[in-house]
């Protein structure tokens, strides 16, 4: 559990004609990270591909809004593509033809339905009284009229001589009729089109009673739905002819395999998928491609392959602490994976500042609950148990110190040794990062170097701690300096550049780890702060008195658990990441991402 899994490179072998239930299969199975590794005389697997996605496009833009929701499953096996692609297009192409005076129909019904809305608006805008009717009557007068709607709170209308305008606010802009002759109107329409106006005309339906517009407009609109809802049900009924839902889950297979087809490599009869599995024998690729019944050959293992995808292979339990080494990457073959320390350490760390029973308690029962949806949030259970026992060693249960009695103490009483006791803390987690860097010198074969450059810090580091109890320890000091210096230039010799370069460094790495041990008293500091804000809680309890005092408790424990939750949890995670890790994670490995099986056409674009 303390190391990353290497993938293993793999090199396969299959037919044309089974690529695609190949690829599909790995997806499904979710057991390979595909690579390309080029070789000479390889060809493109699907070469026609482009043609057809030119061809189906051209589709989609014209009737892709009434094609049914293809959202269901996108995996279907699919044999060969190379043979599906013209049986797809030419149903996708029958279709179209056949659906044509349908899809011409539905859309002059939805312009017609755009246009009775604006209609609607219209006729509310417009007072009792106004016969919109009578504007017709005005070309008898050798008038035009004209109607438009503008968006947006005011509305400035363009100055014209002869035109006439009448302005009728609506809830979202303002409906504007203009009146003028034939000249004149064209310069209006014109104008209007400027300011992004929108023509509303105005139907014959209307009757002389302007009391029985809005039923009127009603009416149209309801019988242009009923035809909309006829041409939409043509649809369907032919989409239902031709399976035309599966067809398309079929182009996202397709969509898919050209995505990822620029991984693999082949031959006029032959395909090599080549990249990375978990395992190191293979067995799980091994196992799909034989229940899937498909004919292949696999090589493991490549020694010139470098950097392989890591897999961070822990127990479901420890799956959320991978959360704290994931914000800074993935560790690299034969570092550390820090994912078991992190359990330790980060409910330590959380439970220290944050340490009360009730609490605790609230926050473990909210991680049991809420984790079901959000897994990452299991993290609140075990800093709740560690924010009890914490409770207990400090004698808090939902603020109140007089509940039980403290185990250790109460962090009010002696702050100093709670500030003492998170210095000790934090020099032991210092050293422990220390130790897990030499541990990964000591996998990579570096120890004699790695002695060279840090052992001296750290043999001071470890003295200066100790030299609070036995000061003849801080000889350590200039027995590590020494050491560091003795051991400048590495491979390239000693020089006195060199030893001063390294007395340099000695210097800057023993303060770094200092300072770094100090940095942890901020542990005690927010332990002081929680005591204190939980006191400063009871106290405005006490002085309300009654029932108020419940009330006013309840309030603050709310508050403590919703704001001080939130610190120490951002504090712990600062300490882990720039106190802890990096005295140890380098973070320069790549996460295993097993190619994914496809989407669907309409849920987005297949992406490798």
């Amino acid at each position: 559990m303390f190391r990353p899994r290497p993938t293993t490179w793999f090199e396969l072998l299959t037919s044309r004609g089974q690529f695609a239930r190949t690829m599909q299969t790995l997806a499904a199975h979710g057991v390979a990270q595909l690579e390309a590794s080029p070789y000479d005389g390889s060809e493109p697997v699907l070469p026609r591909l482009d043609g057809f996605f030119a061809a189906f496009r051209e589709l989609e833009a014209q009737y892709g809004p009434y094609w049914p929701d293809a959202r269901g499953h996108a995996g279907a096996m699919l044999e060969n593509p190379i043979e599906v692609l013209e049986e797809t297009l030419e149903k996708l192409s029958g279709w179209a033809e056949r659906a044509d005076p349908v899809v011409s129909d539905l859309r002059a019904c939805e312009a017609r339905l755009g246009e009775l809305e604006l209609i609607g608006k219209l006729v509310e805008a417009v007072p009792a009284g106004t016969p919109l009717h009578h504007l017709t009557e005005t070309q008898a007068r050798l008038l035009e009229h004209a109607i438009y709607f503008l968006q947006g709170p005011e509305v400035e209308l363009p100055e014209i001589e002869d035109v006439l305008f009448d302005v009728f606010p609506s809830r979202d802009g303002a409906f504007v009729i203009a009146l003028a002759g034939q000249p004149e109107m064209a310069e209006v329409a014109t104008r209007m089109a400027a300011l992004r106006a929108t023509p509303v005309p105005l139907p014959d339906f209307l009757s002389t009673d302007d009391t029985a517009h809005a039923r009127q407009v009603r009416e149209e609109i309801e019988e242009a739905w009923a035809s909309c809802r006829r041409n939409r049900a043509r649809l369907d009924a032919l989409a239902e002819e031709i399976d035309l839902a599966g067809l398309l889950n079929r182009v996202a297979v397709l969509e898919w395999l050209q995505a990822n087809s620029g991984e693999v490599g082949a031959t006029r009869h032959m395909v090599r998928i080549t990249g990375w599995t978990r395992s190191p024998d293979g067995v799980e690729i091994r196992r799909a491609l034989d229940e899937a019944g498909i004919d292949y050959a696999v090589t493991l293992g490549d020694p010139t392959r470098e950097n392989p995808p890591m897999v961070l292979d822990n127990p479901h339990w420890l799956r959320p602490f991978e959360f704290f080494p994931r914000l800074l990457g993935v560790p690299a073959n034969r570092d550390v994976d820090p994912s078991v320390l992190t359990a330790v350490v980060a409910p330590l760390l959380f439970g220290f500042m944050f340490g009360d029973v009730g609490q605790g308690a609230v926050l473990l029962v909210a991680g049991l609950v809420l984790s079901r949806r959000m897994p990452m949030l299991f993290l609140l259970v075990p800093g709740g148990v560690m924010a009890m026992v914490f409770g207990l060693m400090f004698g808090s249960v939902f603020s109140l110190e007089h509940v039980i009695p403290a185990l250790w103490l109460h962090p009010l009483d002696e702050p100093i040794r709670v500030l003492a006791a998170a210095l000790v803390l934090g020099a032991v987690l210092l050293l422990v990062g220390v130790v897990l860097d030499f541990t990964q010198a000591f996998w990579h074969r570096r120890t004699a170097r790695w002695l060279g450059e840090s052992g001296g810090v750290v043999l001071a580091f470890i003295g200066l701690l100790g030299a609070w109890f036995e000061p003849a320890l801080a000889l350590a000091l200039p027995v590590g300096l020494g050491l560091t210096v003795v051991a400048a230039g590495g491979d390239g010799g000693w020089t006195p550049a060199a030893a001063a370069k390294a007395a340099a460094e000695f210097v800057e790495a023993l303060m770094r780890l200092l300072v770094a041990a100090v940095s942890f008293s901020r542990v005690g500091a927010f332990a002081l702060a929680h005591a204190g804000l939980s006191a400063a809680i009871v106290g405005v309890a006490d002085a309300i008195g009654g029932v108020g005092f419940w009330l006013a408790l309840l309030v603050g424990n709310l508050l403590i658990l919703a704001l001080e939750g939130l610190v120490t949890g951002i504090q712990t995670t600062r300490l882990i990441l720039f106190e802890f890790f990096i005295r140890f994670f380098r973070a320069e490995g790549r996460e295993f991402r097993p190619l994914s099986a496809p989407r669907s056409h309409f849920s987005g674009e297949n992406t490798p």
